[in-house]
């Protein structure tokens, strides 16, 4: 398949895309750069309403990885995978042909999980490629491992005293639940939003008062979590928000760049998404490129100056009178040009 790389958004180093119309594949894996290392980044799986979106979240999506590998400072690249999903799949078969096509790649992309992409299903990839997330890895474990770095952050720069303040947290999956218990031992008060009855039911035994998924936006709180999907924050939306930060690990959390202007118009701190949600990239780059046993002290310190990244943003976000999203991508590009 031929794309048009005319417009913004193209700069992609590879993309490779199958097809089957017998069994119903359709996925994309979009590897923005290997400039520094091998491209990292999940496989996703969504009932996408159509290929152009499919194509448009997987090349954002490869992107963000690049900007968090360059400012967690790992000698890696990013890259993301679609699977447009559709009722009726023969998912085993559909990640073994997957899986075989990373193979081919010879290692230039490690996958991992993602939306719609678990532990049943990375097994599948591993019938075909050796390189996927170590089975010994928790993704949902390490990236909410981040996000708490990244509050400590936001909470020592806004001033807030955890214990007793309020956050609102959208998606109660293994890094949204993660997030709960950690929250609720702090005594932070946690109001919680999702669609699936089953990860609501485990929310509200962890501690969490729910709400309705409509109003979780507009609830009262100190910080806002997203750990759901991205693109939840637009123009229109800021508005309504009742937080005084947002810090989670949903990526790519605003709608458009101009969003990060509304945000700071409105004096909300936002902890971008491409330094908070790193935790999960930075155990799978240390683990699959380290040692042969890794150090798993050594992978929980490097998921906690998270904390010190996010910190230099915000605190550079004010010096400089930009948006904490624009300072982050720029100090990512200036990695990857060799500035830093």
């Amino acid at each position: 398949m031929l794309f048009d790389r005319s417009g913004p958004g193209w700069n992609y180093e590879e993309l490779v895309v199958l097809n089957d119309r017998e069994l119903g594949l359709h996925a994309i894996i979009a590897i923005d750069s290997t400039r520094r290392g091998p491209a990292f980044g999940g496989v996703r799986r969504l009932a996408y309403a159509s290929e152009s979106l499919a194509l448009a979240d997987a090349l954002a999506l490869a992107s963000a990885m690049t900007f968090k590998t360059a400012l967690a400072g790992l000698e890696a690249g990013g890259a993301k995978t679609v699977i447009v999903h559709r009722d009726g799949l023969d998912l085993p078969e559909i990640y073994g042909r997957l899986g075989a096509a990373i193979e081919r790649l010879g290692g230039r992309y490690v996958c991992g999980p993602d939306l719609g992409t678990g532990e049943r299903e990375l097994d599948w990839l591993r019938g075909a490629t050796g390189h996927v997330n170590p089975p010994g890895n928790d993704a949902g474990r390490s990236t909410a491992r981040g996000v708490m770095a990244g509050l400590r952050a936001v909470w020592g720069f806004l001033d807030i005293e955890a214990r007793g303040s309020t956050v609102a947290l959208q998606g109660c999956g293994s890094v949204g639940l993660s997030l709960i218990r950690t929250l609720r031992a702090l005594r932070v008060r946690v109001v919680a939003a999702d669609t699936s009855a089953a990860a609501v039911r485990a929310a509200k035994d962890a501690g969490a008062q729910i709400v309705a998924p409509s109003r979780l936006l507009e609830t009262p709180c100190d910080v806002l979590i997203p750990c759901a999907v991205g693109g939840i924050i637009s123009a229109a939306v800021v508005p309504r928000l009742r937080c005084r930060a947002i810090c989670g690990s949903a990526n790519n959390q605003l709608r458009t760049p101009e969003v990060g202007l509304a945000l700071q118009a409105a004096g909300i701190a936002h902890a971008p998404d491409v330094v908070v949600s790193a935790g999960a990239v930075i155990e799978g780059v240390l683990t699959v490129c380290g040692a042969p046993e890794p150090d798993r002290d050594a992978v929980a310190a490097a998921i906690d100056r998270i904390e010190t990244t996010t910190v230099e943003v915000l605190e550079a976000s004010v010096r400089l009178g930009q948006p904490p999203g624009v300072v982050a991508v720029a100090r990512a590009q200036d990695v990857l040009s060799g500035a830093r």
